[in-house]
């Protein structure tokens, strides 16, 4: 490198954004929502109908671990957040949690075991299981929490487990880590 080079990286093309030096979404590793998730979940574009016929409702999906408002207080210290917790969710909340999350260790046996015997439990908001036979679908490439009606969730209503067999999914894992 020769004095007075340019070492900025070279403009790219960012779709939909114009031109950017910084990496695209899909090029860097995800801390949280991004601005196109917050905008998705509070915003309307103009000619958009309601969200549904629940009108108003969220469906959040976690692909690695348990949603944050339906985690134990153990679960949530073995995480490494404060226990706080949520007592009542509103009820036009659903929930849907990958299979990958039933193995992805949070805590010891003991914590795995209850926090999913607390999903298979939880009767104040659907939790639904979507196993790894529904394969690799592109549009459940990360977590996120959208209004009722878009794309995704219609995907999700599709794919995954209905309720009582996710709760036989929770429960059979439960037991595997109480077996251990």
């Amino acid at each position: 490198m020769t004095a007075g080079e340019d070492v900025r990286p070279p403009l790219r093309l960012v779709s939909g954004l114009g031109w950017s030096s910084r990496p695209s979404t899909v090029d860097r590793s995800r801390h949280g929502p991004d601005l196109i998730d917050l905008i998705r979940l509070v915003g309307r574009r103009p000619g958009d109908t309601a969200d549904g016929p629940a009108g108003g409702a969220v469906v959040v999906f976690e692909a690695l671990c348990v949603p944050e408002p339906l985690r134990t207080p153990a679960y949530t210290l073995a995480f490494g957040d404060d226990a706080g917790g949520v007592d009542r969710l509103p009820h036009t909340t659903r929930f849907f949690v990958h299979e990958a999350a039933l193995h992805v260790r949070v805590g010891d046996d003991a914590v795995m075991a209850d926090q999913l015997e607390a999903l298979a439990n939880r009767t104040d908001a659907p939790v639904r299981l979507v196993p790894f036979t529904a394969g690799q679908v592109g549009v459940l490439r990360s977590s996120f929490a959208l209004p009722e009606g878009r794309r995704p969730v219609e995907v999700l209503d599709r794919i995954a487990l209905d309720v009582p067999s996710s709760r036989a999914g929770f429960r059979r894992e439960a037991a595997r880590y109480r077996s251990r």
